[in-house]
């Protein structure tokens, strides 16, 4: 049993006094400590100041204070200790705005409360609840910032916007595709980038961890927000420059070229080792294959390695590969790993990486 003071301090924002009860047991159950519950934002906001949570579950449907309202207010206000944030709740369906606002105001994960009794889904709970708390505040088996400073002067790669004009001055690519994995945290990152793009004269296709049905209202939430040319792929479209795709979730995805035109193919096999859909390994795998090594590829936040080893196979190959920096990352997992790997060009922070896109091209 862990000491109090080692484990994850979680509060539990929720109107419903039965889930309260049900997510305290789960939460312990699993190793956390419940420090507080609130039945509204308001008293959330209170709560969260005087207990300091690791990490905050919020509904969205409450009185006095919704959930959205909530991460509008940490996101204007933050506090000395700004808290992970899981969204728990039923308007997490397929095709939501509710999904999205809550992406863009910093939630950092989602689960969807089980459409049955909760007392009838404990360990799916307990599974999904385990999995992504301890996914988002793991460090294990990521370089520190103190060994990126190690690397740096072997040169292994380059650090920061300055860096990169150097590192691009001796690696000249001039890219066919920008190809861009990511997942926990990735759709506030994308949204970040695509604030700062200028039009591209070739496509970026989106790799990001989301179950079926999401990524539609996402491509659809992006071109609304930043009046861009935004689609979920279909299986077989052609890629057209200028165009940001997204690939469609749930599934994984692959692009071939076919008579000069990159193809999507949408693959529904399943991969052992390869648990999120799409996967960037596969993703990645599939240009450095069958389209181009002449390519752009940016590795963004998430939890886990996917897509560090093709970042590996890609930068040999003679790709440009960027990673996000720590700072900015919801989770160094998967860039941090691509780090660790020897796989990156250029760690960048997030508020760099779009003007780095348009480097490229100018």
């Amino acid at each position: 049993m862990l000491k109090t003071e080692d484990k994850t301090r979680v509060m539990i924002v929720d109107d419903s006094v039965l889930v309260r009860k049900y997510l305290s047991q789960i939460l312990s159950d699993i190793g956390m400590e419940v420090v507080a519950t609130a039945s509204d934002g308001k008293i959330g906001l209170q709560k969260m100041l005087l207990y300091s949570p690791d990490v905050v579950v919020l509904d969205i449907e409450m009185p006095e204070m919704n959930g959205i309202d909530f991460l509008k207010y940490i996101k204007t206000n933050p506090p000395p200790k700004i808290p992970k944030v899981i969204m728990f709740s039923s308007l997490l369906e397929e095709g939501s705005s509710a999904v999205f606002d809550a992406l863009t105001y910093g939630a950092s994960e989602l689960i969807k409360k089980p459409d049955g009794n909760i007392q009838d889904n404990i360990n799916y709970l307990k599974n999904e609840f385990n999995y992504k708390i301890n996914g988002l505040l793991s460090r294990k088996d990521v370089l520190s910032e103190s060994k990126i400073e190690k690397i740096e002067t072997k040169k292994d790669y380059a650090v920061g916007l300055n860096e990169f004009d150097r590192v691009f001055e001796n690696k000249r690519v001039k890219p066919e595709l920008v190809a861009i994995g990511s997942s926990t945290g990735g759709p506030v990152a994308l949204r970040r980038i695509i604030k700062d793009l200028d039009n591209l004269p070739v496509p970026l296709v989106i790799a990001q961890h989301m179950p079926p049905g999401f990524t539609l209202e996402f491509a659809k939430n992006l071109e609304h927000s930043f009046n861009r040319m935004v689609k979920e792929l279909n299986n077989e479209d052609k890629l057209e420059a200028g165009v940001i795709y997204i690939c469609p979730g749930g599934k994984h995805a692959k692009l071939v070229k076919i008579d000069n035109s990159i193809v999507f193919k949408e693959d529904n096999n399943e991969y052992e080792g390869f648990f999120f859909k799409p996967s960037v390994d596969i993703f990645f795998k599939s240009i450095r294959q069958y389209v181009s090594t002449d390519i752009l590829a940016i590795i963004l936040t998430g939890m886990g390695k996917d897509g560090a080893a093709e970042c590996v196979s890609l930068k040999k190959a003679g790709a440009f590969v960027i990673a996000q920096d720590e700072l900015s990352s919801a989770v160094w997992g998967m860039p941090g790993n691509a780090v660790k790997m020897g796989g990156v060009d250029v760690v960048l922070n997030v508020e760099e990486i779009g003007l780095a896109i348009n480097r490229f091209f100018k």
